[in-house]
């Protein structure tokens, strides 16, 4: 074959080429290794999580473009932040990647993306783009096969997302990179999982995890300085740029609380600990409530060891705080409560109660009575529960010092894989409450709208009530008291 007849040749199998990669370009897509493992996975429920430019997204739109055409007359929801991001990111790389021979029906521009947010393929599967910003209300209808969500969703649209599955016992995929931190959701699906596979990662110098589960719920972890497609100079100036936690976040895709937290020195590895695994010794016990009017009492109980390391040894109430609206207890029935909580307590560690401390702000707020008694329609918790035998001493409510003081128990120093200075608190594994408002307790936005940083900023409220218990304990000089019993010596006393 002559030159010029190659030439010919090769000019037309490029011009094939790239016909056919614009008509099928997922053929000529070829998945990272993690991105294929994602794909084959047979969990129902899986998270993607990567950092910026990881992949995460094209990862997204082939998952769903493969489950569209694998079988027929599907349904699939694609779901962005805003109908914007739609269009911007899981609208156009679906676009890039779908067959277009395959579609029946779907014009799309840069633009608006699909014609009425819809994509049908010629099979009869059909896929929808939806966005958290419309609310929850169009996610309360429909049974589906696939959903595909991109970025964390709202809280209230997950669980509505969820109910869709169930009749066609569907899937969903979460795609996202983590820059909220640590929040009710993520908290729900992530916290606590199990790592499966780990591997280093030089720009942090650590070890993190790369296949994780929990429950139902598979996740693995797409990192940016994987990215073969991407400028790796350019990668590494950026990291230069990022805090440690930040390049957790953004380059290895962790979710990780960024800024914000109270006590971020608090690790459940490190102060969780079995109440089986509670040393044999004599003990202080000390009760510390948090009383309210609208919703329920918060309570824990502390036992101080003879070398002064503290342990809460137990709370109230024993569910999720945060799921319940209100606790409509009488005082008699939270003092009976409280009583039959320490027969066991006090069973357990042989030993009374020490001290009871109380928040001084509620805990002497004049509150009214249904009735008037002895003359008065007005009393306080404190005085009240007084009436029933329990005496509290009011907390010291200094918040910032208060803060100072519980680090300071919670401190801890590590050399290599050792704990060569141990935390003087430790939290047994059953108080969930305890364990839960502590690694979530944050401030307030610490910037304004227009940028500006504000002065006093103040922890939410969300997580604050089993904090507070921590607060007042640790503001009440807390030790270990031997408590000598009385016993008459016979003599007479004048």
């Amino acid at each position: 074959m002559k030159l010029l007849e190659k030439e010919r040749l090769l000019v037309k199998i490029n011009e094939e080429l790239a016909y056919r990669r614009k008509i099928t370009p997922l053929d000529f897509h070829k998945p990272l290794d993690l991105q294929a493992r994602f794909e084959v996975d047979p969990f129902k429920k899986k998270g993607l999580f990567g950092g910026n430019r990881s992949g995460k997204s094209e990862e997204g739109a082939r998952y769903v473009i493969q489950k569209a055409l694998s079988k027929p007359k599907q349904r699939i929801w694609a779901v962005g932040c805003t109908f914007q991001d739609s269009i911007a990111i899981q609208q156009r790389k679906i676009w890039e990647l779908c067959p277009k021979n395959r579609i029946k029906y779907g014009k799309h521009n840069e633009i608006t993306g699909f014609t009425n947010r819809k994509l049908l393929f010629d099979n009869g599967t059909l896929i929808t783009f939806k966005s958290y910003d419309q609310g929850v209300e169009p996610f309360q209808s429909d049974d589906i096969d696939l959903v595909w969500l991109d970025e964390e969703p709202p809280a209230d649209v997950y669980g509505e997302i969820l109910m869709r599955l169930l009749d066609r016992d569907g899937e969903i995929i979460l795609t996202m990179t983590s820059t909220q931190g640590i929040t009710d959701l993520i908290g729900d699906i992530f916290e606590d999982h199990d790592v499966l596979e780990s591997q280093y990662a030089p720009l942090v110098d650590e070890v993190l995890p790369r296949v994780a589960v929990k429950g139902d719920f598979k996740f693995y972890f797409l990192w940016t300085p994987e990215n073969p497609y991407i400028n790796k100079e350019r990668v590494l100036n950026e990291a230069k740029l990022l805090t440690r936690q930040e390049k957790k976040s953004r380059m290895y895709g962790i979710p990780i609380n960024l800024s914000g937290k109270i006590y971020p020195a608090f690790n459940k590895d490190v102060h969780v600990i079995s109440f089986d695994d509670l040393p044999d010794s004599k003990y202080t016990l000390y009760h510390v409530l948090d009383p309210h009017d609208r919703k329920p009492w918060a309570m824990a109980w502390f036992a101080v060891h003879p070398t002064g390391t503290c342990y809460t040894v137990d709370e109230y109430p024993n569910r999720n705080f945060n799921e319940m609206l209100t606790d409509d207890k009488t005082y008699d029935e939270y003092v009976e409560l409280i009583k039959n909580k320490e027969k066991v307590i006090e069973d357990v560690f042989g030993c009374k109660v020490f001290k009871r401390i109380i928040d001084p702000n509620f805990g002497n707020k004049t509150v009214q009575l249904a009735e008037r008694q002895g003359g008065q329609a007005k009393t306080t918790p404190v005085k009240e529960l007084k009436s029933r035998g329990l005496i509290f001493h009011d907390g010291i409510d200094a918040v910032e010092a208060g803060h100072l003081k519980v680090r300071e128990y919670l401190h801890y120093e590590t050399k290599g894989n050792e704990i060569v200075v141990q935390p003087k608190w430790l939290i047994c594994d059953h108080c969930e409450n305890m364990i839960r408002h502590h690694s979530r307790y944050s401030r307030k936005d610490i910037e304004t709208s227009d940028g500006d940083i504000k002065n006093n900023v103040k922890p939410k409220e969300k997580y604050k009530d089993f904090p507070d218990l921590g607060r007042y304990f640790f503001m009440s000089d807390p030790r270990h008291v031997v408590v000598k019993q009385f016993k008459a010596d016979g003599r007479k006393v004048y």
